[in-house]
């Protein structure tokens, strides 16, 4: 065989051997399918974890990955699944973390007190504003509302200022808001023991109306700083814990 017909042998040969090398070689469209399908893979994964989420009562962690989802893999059939709902949860998310912000507010104590003579419980909460500025390097002044069942003493509720004394005229009164409905006059007392409280005294109206309220406003006057308004976020309260229902 002459030299030219070896050289073109070998080059058919080469050409052949490269012709079949690219038979297994995958197209864009297929590789783009195989990246699909691992896309796909994926968000169906995550709709999983999202569903037993839900169903465990965990919304706030299956919104995270609801967002991840329509963030990450927005074209996919989970995405599709997902998005119809996900504002819905999302509301869901925000009323729980409402609620569990506003069940933080309150501090309960329920002990056996044996100089009282019995079980001695308590619910207190902060005011939403501070009664005046912070001075000295100190925390800003604070009100506090409390109610109190104790064996000896019986139910009360009262208020606390961390800015001094309360003051009232004879009678004393104060004004009691909850929410929208009518103000309601109630008597107050100053003890005469000296702590910067006043009495409300109208707990079992209090203790009634409190259960399903959100905001409480009580009207009163501090002597240093005048007349306030104190207002209280008591949603979160639960009147389980110390009886009052």
């Amino acid at each position: 065989m002459s030299r030219k017909a070896l050289f073109s042998t070998a080059l058919t040969l080469v050409v052949a051997l490269g012709l079949a090398a690219c038979d297994g070689v995958p197209t864009e469209a297929e590789k783009q399918s195989v990246q699909q399908a691992r896309v796909e893979a994926a968000a169906q994964k995550q709709l999983e974890n999202y569903h037993q989420l839900k169903a465990t009562g965990r919304a706030d962690l299956a919104l995270n990955i609801a967002d991840h989802v329509l963030k990450n893999f927005p074209q996919t059939r989970a995405a599709a699944e997902l998005k119809p709902d996900v504002e819905a949860l999302r509301a869901q998310v925000g009323e729980e973390r409402k609620m569990q912000r506003l069940k933080g507010l309150w501090v309960y104590h329920d002990e056996h007190d044996a100089e009282a003579g019995g079980r001695v419980r308590s619910a207190y909460i902060f005011a939403k504003e501070a009664l005046g500025p912070a001075k000295n390097g100190e925390p800003a002044p604070r009100g506090r509302l409390v109610l109190r069942r104790h064996p000896q003493w019986g139910d009360d509720v009262y208020l606390l200022s961390e800015r001094g004394p309360f003051t009232c005229t004879s009678p004393c009164r104060l004004v009691v808001h909850f929410d929208g409905a009518a103000p309601r006059t109630v008597d107050g007392e100053i003890p005469e023991t000296g702590e910067h409280a006043i009495f409300v005294k109208d707990f079992s109206h209090f203790a009634a109306n409190l259960p399903g309220a959100q905001v409480v406003r009580i009207e009163t006057t501090l002597k240093e700083a005048g007349p306030v308004t104190m207002e209280f976020e008591v949603g979160g309260y639960d009147p389980q814990t110390i009886g009052t229902r």
